[in-house]
């Protein structure tokens, strides 16, 4: 029988690996988190705890280290940059921390963990544990294995992502960009088509999805807003819209041209909407919280 994944391992200190540490703690896992560099312990335990105290009133303070870590731990999961050779490098290192049956779960949102595999001498135990911005409030979580994962690997993490709060889907099969990222970049690449063809403002896009299709989805799916309208219906639009479909496989455009122009979204004050100010910013990450917040029905504080 395994043992539970009842310590864990985060590797990284960014936006999405305090997010991981900080719904682990909260639910009473004992959680490290493991960064490069000295300078980027305080801010990133000082992150997490922020993050911690929107969902709980206390819980055991996250470790925060840098360079090592003291194993053996139940589960590892690594939440580097989207580069495939450090991910080798950080996957084949963080399998020597993991006890002799623990988990190494890799945050890729888009890379195929056969490639990542490559180094690992337990690759049965290796499996994509994917997460969404912000971790700690998205109820989604993305379980898949490579070729070699054994399946008792996928259903351990299903349960310990049911355990925290996470609504899990387990893909059937190895699958670049998984679910979530090719619905979400379908939609965007018709989105960047409506706004490049002059059919709508970029603000339009985003007012049809939140106050429409988000809304909506929000409460039932895709699949379920159609057997909802009817099926007939749904089969006689789908013959009209399909074939207009923007099928582009060009960065967009207005990406380009934006990213020339020195943008980088919030974080750089200018993004595909415009001017950010700082205040601004925090306000559109605020509602978001708060909405997150709501749907997923926690939110101690973000709404306060």
């Amino acid at each position: 029988m395994s043992a539970p994944l009842d310590r864990v391992l985060v590797i990284g200190g960014g936006t999405m690996a305090t997010g991981i540490a900080a719904r682990l703690a909260a639910t009473g896992i004992e959680t490290v988190v493991l960064v490069r560099r000295r300078e980027a312990i305080a801010p990133t335990r000082d992150e997490i705890a922020r993050r911690v105290e929107q969902l709980v009133a206390s819980v055991r303070p996250v470790t925060v280290l840098v360079d090592h870590a003291p194993g053996p731990f139940a589960l590892a999961v690594e939440s580097i940059a989207e580069d495939a050779a450090a991910k080798r490098a950080v996957l084949a290192r963080a399998e020597t921390l993991v006890a002799d049956d623990g988990i190494l779960a890799t945050n890729t949102s888009s890379l195929r963990l056969a490639d990542l595999a490559e180094d690992l001498t337990r690759p049965e135990l290796f499996a994509g544990w994917h997460w969404f911005n912000p971790a700690e409030l998205v109820p989604l979580v993305e379980v898949t294995g490579g070729p070699r994962t054994a399946p008792d690997t996928l259903e351990r993490l299903a349960t310990l992502s049911w355990a925290i709060g996470k609504e899990p889907i387990t893909l059937r099969r190895d699958h670049a960009g998984f679910v979530a990222n090719r619905l979400q970049y379908a939609l965007l690449r018709e989105a960047y088509a409506l706004v490049e063809e002059g059919v709508c403002g970029a603000e339009d896009v985003d007012r049809a999805v939140v106050a429409g299709l988000g809304a909506r989805w929000a409460a039932i799916g895709p699949f379920a807003s159609m057997d909802a309208a009817g099926l007939d219906v749904h089969e006689a639009v789908t013959e009209q819209l399909f074939p207009q479909l923007s099928r582009s496989i060009e960065v967009p455009a207005l990406l380009r041209e934006t990213r020339r122009g020195g943008a980088n979204g919030m974080k750089s004050g200018r993004g595909l909407l415009g001017g950010y100010p700082p205040e601004s910013a925090q306000d559109i990450v605020a509602r978001r919280d708060a909405v997150l917040a709501l749907l997923a029905g926690t939110g101690r504080k973000v709404t306060e």
